[in-house]
C-alpha cells in the first residue's frame, strides 16, 4: 500500500487497476507526483513519478512498477475530498511543472476518509505531457457529480451520517454551520482564494463605476456645449 493513509488499490496481472461497482476511468496523467504541502509529521505519503488516473470514485495513483507487479497502489476517494483550488496563473506557474491542489480529510489516525477531524492540502505535480487543464476541468466535474453516493446501500448511508453526527459533535473539520473549518496550509491557501476572488470583484465593481461616471460626464459636457450654443445664438442673433 501506498503508505499507511491511502486506501489500498488491488492491481491485476496485467497492470490495471480493479475499479469498483459502476466506476470508470475518464483521465490519464504519467509521470506525477502526489505531495501533502501540510506539517512533515503527517502520515500523508509523497509519492514519485507514478501514474495518475481520475475515475468517478477516485484518484487512483499507481508506481511505475506496478505493471510488474513490485509496486504499490493508492487511492484518494473523491468523497475524502472536501475542496478542490482554483489554478492560479503567473509568469512563474510558465517555467514550473502545472500544480493542482486540493484539500483532502484524514481521520483521527491519519487515514484518508470522507469523514475526518482534520484536513491537509494534498499537491498533485504534473511533471510529464499532459493537459493539466483538462484534467482540473473533469476533476471538478467528477468531484461534483458525487456517482460514488449512487452506489452507496441505506445502510451505508445511515453509517455515514451516524460518523458525521459524531465528528460533528467533537468538534471536527466542520462548522456548526456546514462549512469547513480553515485548518493549517489548507486553511491559509483558502483563505487567500477568497480573498483574491474579493478582490476581483471589488476591481471589476470599481471600473463599472467609473465607466458609468465616464459616460455622465460626457453627456454633461454635450448638455453645457448645448446650453452654451443656444445661449449665444440668442445673445448674438445673425
Amino acid at each position: 500500500m501506498a503508505g499507511n493513509c491511502l486506501p489500498p488499490v488491488n492491481i491485476t496481472g496485467s497492470g490495471r487497476p480493479v475499479l469498483e461497482p459502476n466506476e470508470i476511468e475518464c483521465f490519464f496523467l504519467s509521470a506525477v507526483d502526489l505531495l501533502c504541502e501540510d506539517e512533515p509529521s503527517t502520515s500523508f505519503p509523497h509519492l514519485k513519478s507514478g501514474l495518475l488516473i481520475l475515475t468517478t470514485h477516485r484518484l487512483l495513483w499507481l508506481p511505475d512498477s506496478a505493471a510488474s507487479g513490485g509496486g504499490a497502489a493508492g487511492a484518494v476517494p473523491l468523497a475524502a475530498i472536501s475542496h478542490i483550488y482554483s489554478v492560479k496563473k503567473s509568469l512563474r506557474s510558465v517555467f514550473s511543472s502545472p500544480r493542482v491542489r486540493f484539500q483532502v480529510s484524514l481521520s483521527p489516525e491519519g487515514r484518508v476518509t470522507a469523514v475526518g477531524s482534520r484536513s491537509v492540502v494534498v499537491t498533485v505535480v504534473v511533471r510529464g505531457k499532459g493537459d493539466c487543464d483538462s484534467f482540473l476541468a473533469k476533476f471538478w466535474e467528477n468531484w461534483r457529480a458525487r456517482a460514488w453516493e449512487e452506489a452507496g446501500s441505506g445502510s451505508s448511508n445511515a453509517a455515514a451520517a451516524a460518523e458525521t453526527a459524531t465528528t460533528s459533535s467533537s468538534g471536527g473539520i466542520y462548522s456548526s454551520d456546514g462549512t469547513v473549518r480553515m485548518v493549517g496550509v489548507s486553511g491559509i491557501l483558502r483563505k487567500e482564494q477568497e480573498m483574491w476572488e474579493s478582490t476581483d470583484r471589488s476591481l471589476q465593481e470599481a471600473f463599472q463605476d467609473l465607466n458609468a461616471l465616464m459616460v455622465c460626464n460626457v453627456f454633461a459636457k454635450r448638455s453645457s456645449l448645448f446650453i452654451w450654443y443656444n445661449l449665444s445664438a440668442a445673445c448674438c442673433p445673425l
